[in-house]
């Protein structure tokens, strides 16, 4: 492998953790997830609406808990073997054997997968889900090459061994044409998988992924291009329903309102998230600027509905009895780019006469407070898979529903979205948004975006998709 000193100008890098072997299912690196983009794909990618787009399947059908997919005709690995629907059942189960890969929440919801020809996978799920091609973006790799140093795979590029390690090359056999602008992407080996960023700083990496919201974000030196992509990862508040004011819709809707969202992300966030209102990335046409950027007096106006106002004129809003509001929010304090949040909902409260106390403690005493329920309000982050599966959250019982949100009209409007078919689905849909407003369970606050980095000026032409910075590479030129 050769030395940044070696290496010419103009040239593509990327790092590699030689401690593990690289497969698309098994890989827990996250340096080498960035190559398994480069010589994997599966049957779908998500775009940036998180909507599937096929890429190895041809066709499809869903019917309740049964799905059935067509691989396109003809498609190659890059050693030049056939894919066949063994590949795919075998990649799938791979997935959902094992219990660390990337995959396997998503590969659990299979119950069984079977080959029905060389070319046809049928599949049964544990219950239905309408939204159930999101999740086979699980990468496709060659029956028994699971193994070896590289498993074989049908993306844009292939791994090749040289005199010194391993470059990955374009694949002649890729279904889309062999990439010609990209003669090799050097591999940089390295045995600590934290040391991408400080690679990056030296020199010797030009492409790569930092984390930007995070508790340790990467600072990156030099001169970059910097291509954002959305992500599931959504920032929100949520709610102990038994507190007295918080169980009352018309009270949680006005705290929703009083939030603008639009200037935490621009602020606090940095510009990598995206204001939501709604548990979905992106927020439906549906949803109205106002509940985004805020909207002090609709928001006033549910509390009068309530019997709550300022009624001395001191800037405090009173309850019905007369009693002064004061709420206290759970922070981990852990990360900063959430206590600068926690800082504006001060603020932000504070314009509607409520006192709001930010309760910043150790991720440890953090998750013993969610466990005992010791919260009026706490700021959470959670990762939703790509099917926007909010049941653990939001639904009776929910294993993250720790606010103990037990509200049957929702359950029902949830599971309403998951079971409904193609045609009921965007009607499905719009019920559930609908109340959800209506009832604000919990305050979404915003989706965090994430960061694809490159050395500046070094390609043209370089898109990203969520889940994928190899998207399109016979686009990309070199600067």
């Amino acid at each position: 492998m050769m030395s940044a000193s070696q290496r010419q100008v103009g040239e593509i890098s990327i790092a590699y953790y030689t401690a593990e072997k690289v497969n698309p299912i098994t890989t827990t690196a996250t340096i080498n997830r960035i190559i398994c983009e480069a010589l994997y794909e599966g049957l779908f990618c998500l775009n940036d609406q998180f909507e599937p787009e096929p890429v190895l399947c041809e066709s499809y059908t869903m019917d309740g808990t049964h799905c059935t997919l067509v691989l396109k005709e003809g498609l190659k690995f890059s050693d030049g073997s056939d894919v066949t629907a063994e590949d795919v059942v075998y990649s799938y189960r791979l997935a959902k054997s094992a219990a660390t890969s990337l995959y396997y929440d998503r590969a659990s919801y299979m119950s069984s997968i079977r080959a029905v020809d060389s070319r046809t996978i049928e599949i049964t799920l544990t219950a239905a889900n309408s939204k159930f091609l999101n999740l086979l973006d699980i990468p496709i790799l060659k029956q028994g090459t699971g193994d070896q140093n590289f498993a074989v795979g049908t993306g844009p590029f292939r791994a090749a061994e040289t005199d010194t390690g391993y470059e990955l090359l374009p694949n002649e056999n890729w279904h889309e044409g062999k990439v010609q602008n990209i003669p090799q992407i050097s591999l940089v080996g390295t045995v600590r998988a934290d040391a991408v960023i400080s690679s990056f700083a030296a020199g010797d990496i030009s492409l790569t992924r930092a984390e930007r919201i995070s508790d340790d974000p990467a600072t990156i030196k030099g001169a970059v291009d910097v291509y954002q992509t959305p992500t599931t990862e959504m920032h929100y508040l949520g709610i102990r329903m038994s507190h007295p004011l918080l169980s009352n819709p018309n009270f949680r809707k006005a705290l929703s309102l009083a939030i603008d969202r639009t200037m935490i992300c621009k602020s606090s966030l940095q510009t990598f998230a995206d204001p939501a209102v709604l548990p979905i990335n992106p927020q439906p046409d549906m949803v109205q600027d106002d509940r985004l950027s805020g909207a002090l007096e609709q928001a006033s106006s549910y509390l009068k509905q309530m019997g709550i106002q300022d009624s001395n004129g001191d800037g405090k809003v009173e309850t019905s009895t007369g009693q002064p509001i004061t709420l206290t929010l759970l922070c981990n304090e852990e990360n900063t780019f959430k206590t600068n949040v926690c800082s504006q909902l001060v603020t932000a409260f504070g314009q509607l006469g409520i006192t709001l106390n930010v309760n910043r403690v150790p991720f440890e005493q953090y998750q013993q407070a969610l466990d005992s329920g010791n919260f009026d309000l706490y700021y959470g982050d959670l990762i939703l898979s790509p099917d926007f599966d909010v049941r653990a959250l939001l639904m009776s019982g929910g294993s993250l529903n720790y606010g103990r949100i037990a509200d049957t009209t929702l359950d029902s409007r949830i599971l309403a979205v998951r079971t409904a078919s193609a045609d009921t689905l965007a009607q499905a849909e719009t019920a559930f948004y609908e109340y959800f407003l209506d009832q604000m369970p919990m305050i979404p606050l915003a989706f965090e975006r994430n960061q694809v980095i490159v050395r500046s000026g070094l390609l043209t032409g370089f898109s990203v998709r969520p889940y994928n910075m190899f998207w399109a590479p016979n686009e990309w030129r070199l600067g």
